[in-house]
């Protein structure tokens, strides 16, 4: 009976203990969430869910409120799965947002759908739907911001393929709102950019563009750079004096940021000064900066590059015909050769130059370079002089002889500078009555008077090395549409600037921000089978076609007989046996095809099979050994305590 009581009250402390150890756990869920909710741990090999430092700073210093609405269909993440997986990253990715932000920041998830009113709401904020069913319904996938002003910022649509750059897009949609005053941009040129004669004193395209989006004016020299603006452009700095360099200097030195554009050659100053019987352009320096600063630039040397190279007419050859060449001095740019990495040059597919000049790196220069534009490997330094006045593309291809190493065209420099003019402002009568002024009065002396022999701060420059990539005819055709004359955009030149402006005219955190890493992570070992076994399948197929155009040739060259009705092939036993032999050696070739890819399907089925062993068997084995051993260890421990209480 004892027993049978003792039995009893262990059954009940079992249950109990079973009880009480689920209401542990389930308070302990709760507890854990509520506490840990922002709690996160990125183990990720490119940190793609932890947010930049620059993101971080930008939300924290967010005063007036910013809201935003989420717009996602569901029937469009269905018929995606990748898509829903994407929707649900930047959904948390934005609470995130909401969380830094202090509660200034509000979220708003809306599900649009067809013909109802938050498909209006879709419509009026400027998303762009795209169709979900054969009737034509749309769905949406976009973000748009509103602030206590009813300034409006949207992402038309947030596209998987601009996944790298999702967290700038956020950041500087909050940054615009959080900050809705329009950019001042001014501009220093020797082009006539914004009013050119060559037509009729309208702007270029590049700086119409620019108008849209930010406060563009024309600035001079003849004072010092305004301090209120927001981003300097320097564009073809050509007969400046020493106070014009300063001023630039200084204003670099005063920690701003500055996008330059010099250019050993531009076609479109020498087109300019044609008309106006004028030798050909001399190109453009910042000399005595560049030095300073760290950047080496020859405006006597232009960049050939045999792969990016144009065709142009060359003109006519002894029998009158056009001659249509390569003309290694004005390249397109594309593919590897514009980085993918950098939010500026991350979405172009082309880039139109002229005559470019190259950039490198000072030995010894201390800043951070990040090359944007590049040239192919196949490419070599030009004299300026073989591409002026009348250039000979022949020639040059002629004589090319390529380094096997590429040029950087464009390129970022972040970092502390030094001033170009260690010595101090250069004599100026005028700077000099005005600080004396200041001294007799007993006020203080202007700030643009005080010189400044290193950058107060980090700053960040892009510099080009063309100008022409600005002017309309190398990235625009002009066309008639309905009796109107319309810009048709055939390179990115345009977006190039955009770009670069909109980036280096934000804070100093909003150019910090990385490129995210992707989540959809490819198998690069099953991507190198591929491609190894692609390579060798493409090889033997061109084997095969070869010998089939031989055999066509050898069937041509068969005799063939003269007959009143014509032309007739006679299929004597030689064309029998030469036929045959073909058939007999296709089937052998087209049975090799199918060995190779059977070879490339077995390769990557044994390596999905490891990557299975792995992940499925190999870590839970690992788990359960270990278990076992730890089991095995406490048994022993406790047969040596048993042991030890009974002596």
């Amino acid at each position: 009976m004892a027993n049978g009581i003792k039995s009893w009250d262990r059954a009940k402390l079992g249950l109990a203990g079973l009880a009480v150890t689920f209401v542990f756990f389930v308070a302990l869920h709760i507890f854990s969430t509520e506490t840990f909710r922002t709690v996160s741990v990125d183990l990720t090999e490119e940190k793609i869910f932890t947010l930049s430092e620059g993101t971080k700073e930008i939300l924290s210093k967010v005063r007036e409120p910013v809201t935003l609405r989420l717009f996602v269909s569901d029937e469009l993440v269905k018929q995606s799965p990748s898509l829903k997986d994407y929707a649900r990253s930047v959904r948390e990715l934005l609470e995130r947002y909401v969380q830094l932000s202090n509660g200034r920041i509000k979220l708003e998830t809306i599900r649009p759908e067809p013909f109802s009113p938050e498909e209006d709401r879709a419509v009026g904020f400027g998303l762009h739907g795209i169709p979900i069913t054969q009737a034509g319904n749309l769905g949406y996938f976009g973000l748009a911001g509103t602030n206590t002003t009813d300034d409006l910022d949207v992402i038309s649509f947030i596209s998987p393929q601009r996944e790298q750059f999702l967290e700038y897009d956020l950041t500087r949609l909050v940054s615009n709102l959080a900050n809705p005053k329009k950019k001042k941009i001014g501009y220093v040129s020797s082009l006539p950019i914004g009013a050119d004669p060559m037509k009729r004193y309208a702007p270029w395209e590049v700086i119409s563009q620019l108008r849209q989006r930010f406060d563009v004016e024309r600035i001079t020299l003849e004072n010092p750079i305004p301090k209120d603006l927001d981003l300097l452009l320097v564009i073809h700095p050509r007969d400046m004096d020493d106070t014009d360099r300063y001023y630039i200097d200084q204003h670099v030195m005063r920690g701003n940021n500055t996008i330059i554009f010099v250019d050993p050659y531009s076609e479109e100053a020498t087109r300019g000064n044609q008309m106006q019987r004028q030798p050909p352009d001399d190109g453009s320096d910042l000399k005595e900066l560049f030095k300073a600063w760290g950047i080496k630039y020859d405006k006597s040397k232009v960049l050939g590059d045999r792969i990016g190279a144009q065709r142009v007419s060359a003109g006519r050859n002894a029998l009158g015909q056009p001659i249509i060449t390569d003309y290694v001095a004005w390249l397109t740019l594309s593919g590897d050769r514009i980085k993918k990495s950098d939010v500026v040059t991350g979405e172009l597919e082309q880039i139109n130059i002229a005559t470019s000049g190259y950039l490198e790196k000072a030995p010894g220069a201390t800043y951070k370079m990040d090359p944007l534009l590049t040239s192919s490997p196949q490419s070599m330094s030009l004299n300026v002089s073989q591409t002026k006045a009348d250039p000979k593309p022949t020639e040059l291809i002629k004589n090319f002889k390529p380094t096997g190493k590429p040029f950087v065209v464009a390129a970022r420099y972040t970092g502390k500078f030094k001033s170009g003019f260690p010595a101090g402002r250069p004599k100026d009568n005028i700077r000099k009555e005005i600080r004396e002024a200041a001294l007799k009065k007993g006020e203080a002396v202007p700030d643009f008077l005080k010189h400044l022999k290193e950058s107060v701060k980090p700053v960040s420059l892009i510099v080009v090395a063309d100008t022409d990539i600005l002017v309309d005819r190398f990235w625009v055709r002009q066309q008639d549409f309905f009796g109107q004359r319309i810009s048709v955009p055939v390179a990115n030149n345009a977006d190039f600037l955009t770009n670069a402006v909109d980036n280096m005219a934000g804070t100093a955190a909003l150019i910090s921000l990385r490129s995210r890493g992707v989540t959809s992570r490819p198998f690069h070992k099953v991507d190198e089978i591929k491609r190894a076994a692609e390579h060798k399948y493409r090889a033997t197929e061109q084997a095969l076609l070869q010998k089939l155009k031989e055999i066509e040739v050898k069937l041509k060259d068969l005799q063939t007989k003269e007959t009143k009705e014509g032309k007739t092939v006679i299929l004597s036993d030689k064309q029998k046996e030469a036929i045959e032999k073909f058939r007999r050696e296709s089937i052998s070739i087209r049975k090799e095809l199918r060995s190779v890819q059977l070879a490339l399907r077995r390769d990557i089925d044994q390596l999905d099979a490891n990557l299975k062993v792995i992940n499925i068997g190999l870590m839970p084995a690992i788990i359960v050994v270990f278990a076992v051993g730890l089991g095995l260890v406490r048994r022993r421990n406790a047969r040596r305590h048993q042991a030890a209480a009974a002596s």
